[in-house]
């Protein structure tokens, strides 16, 4: 028979074991709740910042020998003309372009949006209320840094509104990229551009590329009038020459006008084009990785019309 005072004095001792045991378990526990408490501090500040596009891009075929376009010419109608050997292809499915009730335009592959959205600016908007765009969706601007007057002198000129745009989108959280509108006739005045460019930039840091925004001038006569197909690829190439040799990333910005009949596209195979196509689905047949889709864009922010872009390239 045991004694009731020998089984009370058992339980007032201490096992050492159980003590490292609930030691253990006390560690174990203090460590789990520890890493929920980081993790969920880690969820929430992911939670808090804007999320931006996850690009799924696809690598473009390139024109093989003897093939043919088939374009709508504005004045000649439905023609079809000798496709650029070796140029890459548009490789972008149009079924894959949506466009919602508010005129925005996303790309999608799989399932996995592929674009992100912008609109190009120039003083000619004014006020802009950046927040507004980044509340909107939009990723990215693309602001007129300067150009070339039209007339014979080919004077310099900055946008009135560089500075104030590119402060103030970049407190926005947007990325920013320009254009510089040229009227160059040779090579060395797309150097010269170029060069002008940088020193207006050379205080900023650039996320997308620099245009180069060569047109022709519509009812009035110009000083690029007359420049040959040769000149006009020579003032590109070395204008986008230029602008990658300082660390920034160049750009062709061209309406498909241009692409098909002024450009020599063998000499551009390296060059990323941002095409102006006004169609519902873009009808260009080489590969863009910018896409002006709409100059009449109406958004919250800016009064007026802008004109809206989507990037299809992870820059």
């Amino acid at each position: 028979m045991f004694s009731n005072t020998g089984r009370h004095a058992q339980n007032k001792g201490i096992n050492p074991l159980l003590i490292i045991i609930l030691s253990v378990i006390l560690l174990i526990a203090m460590v789990v709740v520890i890493f929920t408490s980081c993790n969920r501090n880690n969820n929430n500040i992911s939670d808090d910042t804007p999320k931006e596009t996850l690009f799924v891009e696809q690598e473009p075929d390139v024109v093989k020998k003897g093939e043919k376009i088939t374009i709508n010419d504005p004045f000649l109608g439905t023609i079809e003309i000798d496709a650029v050997h070796g140029f890459p292809k548009n490789a972008y499915d149009n079924t894959n372009f949506v466009v919602d009730e508010n005129g925005m335009m996303t790309y999608y592959i799989d399932n996995e949006v592929a674009s992100c959205m912008g609109v190009d600016l120039s003083e000619y908007q004014g006020d802009v209320d950046f927040n507004a765009l980044k509340n909107q969706g939009f990723e990215f601007v693309m602001i007129r840094i300067g150009g070339r007057y039209y007339s014979e002198e080919g004077e310099f000129f900055v946008d009135a509104n560089l500075d104030d745009y590119y402060n103030k989108a970049k407190a926005a959280g947007l990325k920013v990229g320009g254009y510089f509108f040229s009227q160059a006739k040779n090579a060395e005045e797309g150097t010269a551009e170029a060069l002008y460019t940088l020193e207006l930039i050379k205080h900023m840091d650039f996320d997308y590329p620099i245009a180069f925004d060569w047109e022709t001038i519509e009812g009035d006569s110009a000083r690029t009038d007359n420049v040959t197909n040769e000149d006009l690829t020579a003032a590109a190439l070395a204008f986008c020459d230029t602008i990658n040799q300082s660390g920034n990333k160049a750009i062709i910005y061209s309406n498909t006008q241009l692409m098909y009949y002024k450009y020599n596209l063998e000499e551009l195979k390296d060059v990323d084009f941002w095409v102006a196509d006004y169609e519902e689905t873009p009808s260009m047949y080489y590969n863009f990785t910018m896409w002006q889709y709409n100059i009449e864009g109406q958004v919250d922010g800016i009064e007026g019309n802008v004109d809206m872009n989507i990037c299809l390239k992870n820059y």
